[in-house]
């Protein structure tokens, strides 16, 4: 939903995956690979696809310059890039690290009466437990992806 509306809103896209360093984890189950996989498994064969930039960063644990850091990181990943002018976040906790860099945040307002608000842990708690009500929250194109992934781990997220 929120990359769909950037999609619509913005001229580029650059998705920043946080935690590539963590995989296996109860937070990280899947590798930086397979997340930026996923993502463009759903935008692959759309026309705004070539609008969209997926990278990975690693954590420096600091959160109180966790803003500057992802900043930084892409003016010297992509000098050639503008720097980002808006921010989109997922929730005010998520947005209040950038704060101070970005004039213009967009929060995407998660409670939709269409469609239940669900995190990221409750998906990954319904795949652990053999809930298979995570199809509903995850793309179809990505279903064999989490299945071959926690088929191989059997209950460990």
């Amino acid at each position: 939903k929120l990359v769909d509306r950037m999609l619509k809103e913005c001229e580029r896209v650059t998705i920043v995956l946080g935690s590539i360093q963590e995989q296996g984890t109860a937070r990280n189950p899947l590798n930086y690979t397979t997340r930026k996989k996923m993502i463009q498994n759903i935008y692959r064969s759309k026309p705004e696809y070539e609008r969209l930039k997926i990278i990975g960063l690693f954590d420096i644990n600091n959160p109180a310059e966790w803003g500057e850091y992802v900043l930084d990181f892409i003016k010297e990943s992509f000098p050639d890039m503008p720097a980002p002018d808006v921010y989109y976040a997922g929730s005010s906790y998520d947005a209040h690290w950038f704060r101070e860099y970005f004039k213009n945040i967009e929060l995407e307002d998660r409670t939709d009466p269409n469609f239940p608000f669900v995190t990221g842990t409750m998906v990954r708690d319904m795949i652990k437990f053999g809930d298979t009500r995570w199809k509903n929250f995850i793309a179809p194109e990505n279903h064999h992806i989490i299945e071959e992934y926690f088929n191989k781990k059997k209950g460990i997220i």
